[in-house]
């Protein structure tokens, strides 16, 4: 990696919720909610539902809840936001032993090859977190 110069663009750090990043503004990390769906109603993690919420249903339904990947169109959706501005992003996603949402991303990374990086965790939840921890640091150092 190199170091960031003035005129380099901008490194954005993207995440799935999977990651359970606490405060991702504070750190400059934008989370694609994962969907969570218990029965009959369908959330987006982090967003319609909150973690408390998520162990609270978890322990009221009958039902265990059931994820479903972020789609490409989801992760597309951010890739133009990162090309419009001008920027670069690295994509930390949750294991593809876990989950599609790694292939997902692929996916929609294909037209934004020479903006975005994507990453397979290959872990969950506090694995994962400590990679999106990580490559916020190189970020904050500078680096590429």
């Amino acid at each position: 990696m190199s170091r960031n110069g003035g005129s380099m663009n901008k490194v954005r750090i993207i995440t799935d919720s999977a990651s359970d990043i606490i405060n991702p503004a504070r750190v400059g990390v934008t989370v694609v909610p994962m969907h969570i769906t218990f029965g009959c109603d369908d959330y987006l993690d982090g967003v319609t539902l909150t973690h408390a919420e998520f162990y609270e249903k978890l322990v009221e339904s009958d039902a265990l809840p059931v994820t479903s990947l972020v789609s490409p169109a989801d992760f597309e959706e951010e890739f133009e936001r990162v090309r419009a501005a001008g920027d670069v992003a690295v994509v930390v996603t949750i294991s593809s032993r876990l989950s599609g949402t790694y292939n997902s991303a692929i996916i929609a990374a294909e037209e934004y090859a020479d903006t975005v990086t994507v990453v397979d965790s290959m872990n969950a939840a506090t694995g994962e977190q400590i990679l999106v921890q990580y490559a916020v640091r190189l970020r904050d150092a500078g680096l590429s």
